[in-house]
């Protein structure tokens, strides 16, 4: 089976492509990597702009090589050469529609692609796959998007990369790229007539992609596994704590939390904001701010599933005290190195459904302030299936001062689960993306506690990056200083 998705820059058929290859189990041809590759080989020739017909020569005689990833970007070489990274920068996006309109250039490629697709079941994108690359796929898909929301996928991309520019700029940008793509002589962006004409614009990458599977299963004719997921309104809870079941539960949780959390609300007067936000099925990373060794016990108060948080290691050196949280659902991690088995452990939990608590500032915070954001965390937070929640603690801090135990009103405030960043970004500017995302979650669910000065927080600070985490504060992965 062959199924081409077209679409205007910014619709998202890179990334819908690639899931549902995934989701179809067939394979997926990253067209625009082949148009890039050429282009950036174009610009370091020199060929840009005045002799960029002679880019044709280049694309037929580069030996362009793709490897296949299954949770990033294809890696793309020329010769033993890898260019990964260097395809994807701004200097190739700007010329990259200006290569690809050079008739000879379109002829090897779109001969490439076809010797592809003769091997059978793939999946390939770009803005002529349907009408002239295989104009007789099984199953043609066109996606479009609202200039604005294409703009704004555009501006989050730009982000991820350190560079700020203005929707409006961006929307201009786009206009005059839709222009250009569907007005140009050779192979010009149109949807064939005989496509399936799919709007992205307040979808979701899953909706859109199980909209796709299920046109496949119709022109097909087979059965396209489809997960299930039970309602929440089915969902069985404990009958003592009133969680929601899950098969990581612990014994001691469900009895310690059925009577604990009347009392922890009713000695710190808690507030618990934004519980509607927390999914109570599937997997989730709850992401938290950290000021107080008793976070943990506000999270667990607060929240409707059980949370298996890391804990430093060195909490076990107390065999007691370490079976003990250990009873608890936490597990240990080894600060300051690479602990293979604290995430084993974690993707464990996560591949179960069950929720993992992470501190990813690294260490506590008791001035109040917010830390800069480990980029590690993205390790979980990109793992397909994973929801990442938001929340922030406020006034645990204030509980044990000296040694004095007080009563302070204690905060918690869950935000809306994070949009990741396009899949079509190489992984390490995806990591900053979900970094940079969680702590503008995190400044915008703050009451007025600004990220480093203790300052009103404002517009500016929730744009801010902070500095790179402590060497030895936290591991190398940002699994952070859990207490």
């Amino acid at each position: 089976m062959i199924i081409t998705i077209d679409g205007p820059a910014g619709s998202g058929k890179s990334t819908v492509a690639r899931e549902v290859a995934k989701r179809l189990g067939m394979r997926y041809l990253d067209t625009g990597a082949l148009y890039r590759t050429v282009t950036l080989l174009a610009l370091e020739a020199g060929l840009v702009p005045e002799r960029i017909a002679e880019a044709a020569e280049l694309a037929r005689t580069a030996h362009i090589r793709l490897e296949a990833r299954d949770d990033d970007l294809c890696r793309v070489f020329v010769g033993q050469r890898e260019v990964t990274n260097e395809i994807r920068g701004p200097l190739v996006s700007q010329h990259v529609s200006a290569v690809s309109a050079v008739p000879g250039v379109r002829e090897v490629l779109t001969g490439w692609q076809r010797k592809e697709a003769a091997e059978g079941d793939l999946v390939l994108e770009g803005r002529d796959a349907g009408t002239v690359v295989i104009p007789n796929a099984d199953l043609k898909v066109f996606l479009n998007a609202s200039i604005q929301e294409r703009a704004r996928r555009r501006q989050l991309q730009l982000r991820a990369q350190g560079v700020e520019q203005a929707l409006e700029e961006l929307v201009a940008g786009i206009e005059r790229r839709d222009t250009y793509d569907s007005e140009r002589a050779v192979a010009p962006l149109r949807k064939a007539d005989d496509a399936v004409e799919i709007d992205t614009t307040g979808l979701s990458i899953s909706e859109v992609v199980e909209t796709i599977a299920r046109l496949a299963e119709q022109r097909k004719g087979t059965r396209v596994p489809q997960a299930r997921v039970p309602e929440v309104g089915k969902l069985s809870r404990w009958r003592l704590s009133r969680l929601v079941r899950s098969p990581q539960d612990t014994f001691l949780w469900r009895f310690a939390y059925g009577f604990l959390p009347p009392l922890w609300r009713a000695a710190f007067r808690m507030r618990i904001e934004g519980r509607h936000y927390f999914p109570l099925q599937g997997a989730v990373l709850l992401a938290s701010n950290h000021r107080s060794n008793l976070d943990p016990f506000f999270l667990g108060v607060a929240s409707p599933r059980q949370i298996h948080f890391m804990a430093k290691a060195e909490l076990w050196r107390v065999r007691l005290l370490g079976r003990v949280i250990e009873a608890f659902g936490a597990f240990p991690v080894n600060r300051g190195e690479a602990d293979r088995t604290a995430v084993r452990r974690a993707l464990e939990l996560l591949d179960g459904g069950a929720v993992v608590g992470l501190f990813p500032e690294g260490h506590r915070h008791r001035d109040g302030t917010l830390g800069p954001i480990n980029p590690g965390v993205s390790l979980f937070a990109l793992r397909e299936g994973v929801t990442t929640l938001p929340v922030v603690i406020e006034g645990s801090e204030k509980v044990i001062q000296g040694k004095r135990l007080r009563f302070p009103r204690v905060w918690v405030t869950f935000g809306p689960p994070l949009a990741l960043p396009p899949t079509d970004l190489p992984k390490a500017e995806r990591a900053r993306a979900i970094a940079e995302e969680l702590r503008a979650a995190f400044l915008s669910l703050l009451r007025g506690a600004d990220a480093g000065s203790g300052a009103e927080s404002s517009s500016e600070a929730a744009t801010g990056h902070g500095a790179e985490t402590p060497r030895g504060r936290g591991t190398s992965h940002g699994l952070g200083e859990a207490p």
